[in-house]
C-alpha cells in the first residue's frame, strides 16, 4: 500500500547579492583530516597536530587559523579530534564556504512541514546573467527569514550543490539592512509536491518535479527528493490513510487498520481487482494541519481480502470462472482448482472446507456459465432420480 498526495506550487525566482555559504572543495582541509584519519587515528591535537603542520610545511600562524576555521566554521574537529564531517571532509574535501558575488535562487514556500526552500542557487558567473537583466524589486522578507533560520538547503537537481544563509560577522556589523533582492516573475514556473508514504515505512517521502526557468535559455526539468527536518512519522500518516478512507469506502467494504488492507465483497470490486487482489482508490483532497494541504491524492495497491467467509466463498467462484473451464474436469480436480484459489492472499485465515456452500457459490455466482447447475448437480441429480424409481 502506498499513499501519494500531491499539490501544486510556484516558484520565486530572486536574485541577491550577499556572501553565501556554498560547496566547495577545500583541499587543505581535506589533506589534514585525511592524515589525522589514517595516521593519528583522528587526532590533530599536540604532538600529532605537530607532525601533520610539519607534514605539509605549515607556519604556526597559518596552522592557527586553519584549524579554527575547520573547528568553529565547519565542525571538521571538536577538542582535537575529528567528527563524523571531518572523516566525511577526509574523503571529499567538500564545505561549506563563503561565496561572494549576486546569486540566483530559486525558492518555494510550502506548508509545513516543507517550509520555505532554496531548491537550487547559481551564481551569476554560471549562469552567465547580465547585470542588464535585473528584474522587480521583491517585497517578501524570503531571504531575510532564510538567513534567521540558517539551514542548510540542497539543490533539487544536484544535491552536491548545497547552500546556507548565514552571512559573516563583518557582513552583518558593516551592512545595517537586508540585501536588495529582485524578482523575475516571468521566470516563475508551476512545480508539483509530492509526499508519499509506503507501509511499513518509518516516515513519509517528500519529493517534487516540474521545470525550471533561469538557468539556460531553455527550461530544466528535474525530479528529486526534498529535504525536510522533521518528517511525519508512520503513526501520523497511517492515522490520515484511516480518516480519509471512512469516507470512500462502500457498504461492502471496511478498512482494517492492523493489516493495512481493505475488507471487501466481491460486489464492490471490479475485475481486475478482483483479479490482482489489489485496487487503487482516489482520495481527493487531503487536509491536515500536520502535514499541510494537499489538493489530490491516490492509495496505490491496497491489498484486499474477503470480509467474511461468505464473500470469501463468491470471489473464489468468480475466480475460478474467470480461470478455469470446468468442463470435463472430475470433482477431484475441481476441488483441486477450488483449493489452489483459495489460498491465496485474499482468503487469508477464512475456512472454506463447506462443500454445499462452495458449490452453491458456485452455481449462482453472476458469471457462472449456463449450465453450471446441471454440470455441477448432473451425478447427483442423476443418483437421485434412479433411487426415486427403484423405490416406486
Amino acid at each position: 500500500m502506498k499513499l501519494e498526495l500531491l499539490r501544486k506550487i510556484r516558484i520565486h525566482v530572486l536574485d541577491v547579492s550577499m556572501p553565501i555559504l556554498r560547496t566547495a572543495v577545500r583541499n587543505d582541509l581535506r589533506l589534514i583530516a585525511k592524515i589525522a584519519m589514517t595516521e593519528h587515528e583522528g587526532n590533530l591535537a599536540g604532538r600529532s597536530g605537530e607532525v601533520i603542520r610539519d607534514m605539509l610545511g605549515m607556519k604556526v600562524n597559518t596552522w592557527k587559523r586553519v584549524i579554527d576555521e575547520g573547528d568553529k566554521a565547519h565542525n571538521l574537529w571538536r577538542d582535537g579530534q575529528l567528527t563524523s564531517r571531518g572523516r566525511k571532509c577526509a574523503e571529499d574535501g567538500v564545505v561549506l564556504d563563503h561565496e561572494d558575488g549576486p546569486h540566483r535562487l530559486w525558492v518555494i514556500d510550502a506548508p509545513e512541514p516543507i517550509g520555505m526552500k532554496i531548491i537550487h542557487i547559481e551564481a551569476w558567473a554560471n549562469i552567465a546573467v547580465k547585470t542588464g537583466q535585473l528584474g522587480e524589486e521583491h517585497k517578501g522578507r524570503f531571504v531575510s527569514r532564510i538567513r534567521n533560520e540558517g539551514l542548510e538547503h540542497a539543490s533539487i537537481i544536484d544535491s552536491k550543490n548545497r547552500c546556507r544563509f548565514k552571512p559573516p560577522s563583518w557582513w552583518v556589523r558593516w551592512i545595517k539592512r537586508d540585501p536588495v533582492v529582485q524578482e523575475h516573475s516571468t521566470l516563475s514556473t508551476e512545480i508539483e509536491l509530492l509526499c508519499t508514504w509506503e507501509a511499513g515505512d518509518s516516515a513519509s517521502v517528500f519529493s517534487a518535479r516540474g521545470k525550471l526557468a533561469g538557468l539556460e535559455d531553455k527550461h530544466v526539468a528535474f525530479e528529486g527528493v526534498l529535504d525536510v527536518e522533521k518528517s511525519p512519522a508512520a503513526e501520523l500518516m497511517a492515522a490520515i490513510v484511516s480518516s480519509t478512507l471512512s469516507t470512500k469506502l462502500s457498504g461492502g467494504q471496511t478498512w482494517d487498520d492492523a493489516s493495512k488492507s481493505l475488507l471487501s465483497d466481491v460486489s464492490s470490486l471490479n475485475r481486475d481487482a478482483i483479479e490482482r487482489m489489489k485496487m487503487n482508490i482516489q482520495l481527493g483532497r487531503v487536509e491536515d494541519s500536520r502535514i499541510g494541504d494537499w489538493t489530490n491524492s491516490v492509495l496505490r495497491d491496497i491489498s484486499l481480502r474477503a470480509k467474511d467467509e461468505a464473500a470469501a466463498r463468491d470471489w473464489v467462484a468468480t475466480l475460478f470462472w474467470n480461470r478455469n473451464d470446468a468442463i470435463h474436469r472430475t470433482k477431484s480436480q475441481t476441488n483441486a482448482l477450488i483449493g489452489n484459489i483459495a489460498s491465496e492472499s485474499a482468503f487469508k485465515g477464512l475456512s472454506l472446507d463447506n462443500e454445499s456452500a462452495m458449490l452453491d457459490s458456485l452455481v449462482s455466482i453472476s458469471n457462472a456459465p449456463l449450465g453450471a447447475r446441471w454440470l455441477f448437480c448432473a451425478t447427483s441429480d442423476l443418483a437421485m432420480a434412479i433411487g426415486q424409481e427403484e423405490s416406486v
